[in-house]
């Protein structure tokens, strides 16, 4: 077996309809279809990402994801007016840098930026 690549990412949420709102309305995530009564999915450049309750139990305990954004220090900026929870406001690696926020539910989303301004499979 050869793994290709990310086809998704998935975070168990307590409330879908909140959930949906926070990723479409604050992150600016595009819909990929209507939801479902359990499930959402959004694109994300070349992977989809996936809401879900289909396990209330394991809201805000799921893994996380990194969304790469073009410009860190303003993406910080929109979502502090938005009210969004900061967890991490500047991290640094020797390939990139970010910013760690939390959904409704306390999952963590790290908004990252790769110092070679490449993103996703590129």
């Amino acid at each position: 077996m050869k793994i290709k690549g990310v086809d998704y990412v998935m975070y168990y949420v307590s409330d879908l309809k909140k959930s949906i709102d926070f990723y479409k309305n604050v992150l600016g995530l595009k819909p990929f279809e209507e939801p479902g009564d359990s499930w959402a999915e959004f694109e994300v450049g070349n992977l989809m990402f996936d809401i879900g309750t289909f396990d209330k139990d394991m809201a805000g305990k799921s893994a996380g994801v990194a969304f790469a954004v073009d410009d860190i220090k303003k993406s910080v900026e929109e979502l502090k007016k938005k009210g969004v929870k900061i967890l991490d406001e500047n991290w640094e690696t020797p390939v990139c840098h970010g910013v760690t926020i939390a959904d409704p539910d306390g999952n963590k989303i790290n908004l990252h930026k790769r110092k070679d301004g490449t993103a996703g499979a590129e």
